[in-house]
């Protein structure tokens, strides 16, 4: 879920053979050092190992600004996704206030310093990651601050509302992941959304689909693979439809784009994707290492099914040493009630994280004053994504940023607000809100 420009989760629907661990272990300490950004305004700080067994001894954590922090402003805490992804590219700032990032733990300069607690599947957990955010604020000596998660990050922020609700004047929560298991790895509605999009092509178009995914050279889930990618991207419909009329038609160009989306290795990266850190978490708390339970369909009768193959258990799981449909306790944000002030941001359309799983979530999780941001024809991440990738520029710029800073506040997104967003997108932007 990182092939496209913004999408955090994207590595999650491509498949692969195997997750390759170099030897060479270094920790996060040496790396940093050596890759040092002049443009971070970066602190060190030291957080346990274990929160439920402090003589474990501690490990680094690394968070940083791109502008020298400034007391007197309030104060974010950006949690990225993945799991497993940083914020080292991020183009997020927002005037008049501190915008924190950090490492999670297990990624980039946030590695420990040794590779057998790199590989200890204890080391990792979603609400040690929470607890760590605790540790930034504190180390920067703020007493609220507010937290923005985005796709997986969204667990760690709703967990920080959870845990320290005397500290979070906000929660944003964008691409809201509910809980692990089928609502996440296959949700009903990314499958209809494909079968719609299939049913409304010409007959022309879904001929020349079913013939290419009875080919032997390229994979026959194939168009959910680039389905489920182009579910990532606002109005998918159309980005999907030229995407199919500029290779359907043309064997040399078809067969070689297709093909770049099956199985292959992956190399774990020290610096910007940690893929340890994304099977840890998603083999313990997400449903990765479920069997049968495939992010990929097939064709039957012009119809999609899975194709009740999980990749992800192979190349990530088993790669890590988990057995498969190993027992362990998937994450449910239900378990966490939070009381903190809580903005959902879901794209209708998202093919990483579910309208529905969000809905659950706005009902059943938070228990105080929320509001619901559901963007029509909206992909994973409609706010975020154009915001931190850079390439939004001027008055869409401006009033993306002026909703997420109603939003961090904890105030209600303002109507006009919402008027001149979708009215500039040309699609709507609604708002739910409950006390």
């Amino acid at each position: 879920m990182k092939h496209l420009f913004f999408s955090v989760f994207i590595s999650l629907s491509f498949s692969a053979h195997s997750l390759v661990i170099p030897d060479n272990y270094r920790g996060g300490v040496e790396i940093c050092t050596e890759k040092k950004d002049t443009r971070e305004f970066g602190i060190w700080l030291d957080v346990p190992v274990d929160y439920n067994n402090p003589s474990r001894g501690l490990t680094n954590l690394f968070a940083w600004t791109k502008k020298p922090f400034d007391p007197s402003k309030k104060t974010l805490i950006f949690v990225s996704g993945g799991p497993g992804d940083t914020a080292h590219k991020s183009s997020l700032e927002i005037s008049d206030w501190n915008v924190v990032f950090f490492d999670q733990r297990g990624i980039a300069c946030s590695r420990p310093s040794t590779r057998e607690l790199y590989l200890d599947r204890t080391f990792y957990s979603s609400e040690f990651i929470a607890h760590d955010m605790e540790q930034v604020r504190k180390e920067l000596k703020v007493d609220k601050i507010s937290v923005y998660g985005v796709s997986y990050g969204t667990v760690p922020a709703h967990l920080y509302g959870h845990f320290y609700p005397e500290a979070t004047r906000a929660v944003v929560l964008e691409g809201i992941v509910y809980q692990g298991g089928e609502g996440l790895i296959r949700p009903e509605r990314t499958v209809r959304n494909l079968q719609s999009f299939f049913d409304s092509l010409s007959i022309d178009i879904q001929n020349r689909i079913l013939e290419i995914s009875e080919r032997s050279d390229v994979a026959a889930n194939w168009f959910s693979n680039v389905g489920n990618m182009m579910l990532y991207m606002d109005d998918f419909a159309n980005v999907f439809l030229t995407f199919l009329n500029n290779i359907l038609w043309n064997d040399s160009i078809a067969v070689p784009m297709l093909k770049s989306f099956e199985s292959k290795d992956q190399m774990d990266e020290e610096y910007y994707f940690g893929h340890v850190m994304m099977g840890m978490i998603g083999c313990q708390e997400l449903g990765m290492n479920q069997s049968g339970l495939s992010f990929h369909s097939v064709f039957k009768d012009k119809k999609l099914i899975s194709d009740e193959f999980n990749d992800m258990q192979k190349f990530y799981c088993e790669s890590l040493g988990f057995e498969p449909d190993e027992k362990t306790s998937y994450y449910s944000a239900i378990n966490y009630p939070s009381s903190s002030f809580t903005t959902y941001i879901q794209g209708s359309t998202d093919g990483a994280t579910s309208q529905d799983e969000a809905s659950l979530h706005f009902n059943h999780a938070t228990i105080g004053s929320r509001q619901f941001l559901l963007v029509d024809k909206g992909g994973h991440a409609p706010l975020h994504g154009p915001v931190s990738s850079g390439y939004e520029k001027g008055d869409g710029l401006e009033l993306r940023l002026n909703i997420l800073k109603e939003a961090l506040s904890g105030k209600k997104i303002s109507y006009q607000s919402l008027k001149n967003i979708s009215q500039f997108l040309k699609f709507e932007w609604n708002l739910t809100s409950r006390n």
